[in-house]
């Protein structure tokens, strides 16, 4: 009987992981205080990524060594024919049944590959059997097949984690340095605000001055994707606040929101933190704390927040903007 070993599997998950959880308070709140200090998020992420993939790796290399034991040299075919008798398969059997024809569970389905994959397997192998013959490598056609499926589980692994992480960490980002920073949420700030008649689009937060609100946007965008600091720019009101990674050094979006009276923070190698209180500092109606500037600071004031606050998932967007008089100072 087939062994997919998958406690042991999760349990390698579990305890080797840079973040064993990605999403949980703990670790959005080591991303917070690295990304603070002017830091890269993903310099972590990417360690976590990677340690995921060599476990992952690992993992493939005991299912195939084992269906080896059990099915010798028709060990791909005996593993397909094996999960297909599973009807309620574990998520990582459905991925280590489609990774086994070189294809990640997302592009399986674009592609409408599904149900019994005995024949697709049969038909790649074939093809690609063709080939190696043809090319006197046939010994190397079982090594190659275990490339095949690690490239599958790669791209698996890199597109689930690719953008999820970075959404999650711009909300809790703006929670952490606002309330570091003295304001109370939904008192005198407020995030994941949906578009009304007043303003067409979807705000990341905004905080409440003295003579209204302005608006804060936060980017965690590579120096090669301007353009969505650009959007960004362009919906602003004066005023408004645009917290960024980093951008090209060619890049014009400096005079683009300097025109339009938008403020830019650069995280990456800057002091985001200290930035974000000279602006606000003026236009607030409440005294706010001058935030720390050394790593240890940051650690200190971060790691003292309440837990409820990298809590994940988005709360309820803010339907309704109280009165105010403007936007725009």
């Amino acid at each position: 009987m087939m062994d997919y070993h998958i406690p042991t599997f999760r349990k390698w998950l579990t305890e080797n992981l840079t973040l064993s959880n990605a999403y949980s308070g703990k670790s959005l709140r080591i991303l917070a205080s690295h990304v603070l200090k002017g830091g890269n998020y993903r310099s972590i992420t990417e360690r976590n990524t990677k340690d995921k993939l060599f476990l992952t790796y690992l993992w493939l290399l005991e299912i195939c060594n084992h269906a080896r034991a059990i099915y010798g040299d028709d060990w791909k075919q005996g593993l397909v024919t094996d999960l297909n008798g599973i009807k309620r398969k574990s998520k990582e059997q459905q991925d280590l049944h489609t990774w086994l024809i070189g294809l990640p569970h997302k592009t399986a389905d674009n592609l409408d590959v599904k149900g019994d994959l005995s024949v697709v397997l049969q038909e790649t192998y074939d093809y690609f059997s063709g080939i190696f013959t043809k090319l006197g490598k046939t010994k190397d056609l079982e090594t190659a097949w275990l490339f095949l499926m690690a490239g599958a589980a790669t791209l698996t692994i890199r597109g689930s984690d690719k953008s999820k992480v970075g959404k999650e960490l711009e909300r809790v980002l703006i929670k952490t340095a606002l309330t570091i920073l003295g304001f109370t949420f939904n008192e005198n700030f407020w995030i994941n605000i949906e578009r009304d008649r007043e303003v067409g689009r979807e705000t990341d937060a905004e905080v409440q001055t003295r003579r209204g609100r302005i608006r804060l946007e936060v980017g965690l965008i590579a120096a090669g994707n301007q353009e969505v600091i650009e959007d960004k720019i362009g919906r602003m009101g004066q005023n408004g606040i645009i917290l960024y990674d980093k951008i090209g050094e060619r890049s014009n979006i400096h005079d683009t929101a300097k025109n339009k009276q938008v403020h830019l923070i650069q995280i990456r190698g800057g002091r985001p933190m200290a930035e974000l209180y000279e602006i606000l500092r003026p236009l607030v109606n409440i005294p706010l704390h001058k935030p720390p500037e050394t790593p240890e600071g940051i650690d200190k004031a971060v790691a003292e927040l309440p837990d409820e606050l990298f809590e994940s998932g988005h709360p309820k967007k803010t339907s309704v903007r109280k009165s105010k008089k403007n936007l725009s100072l």
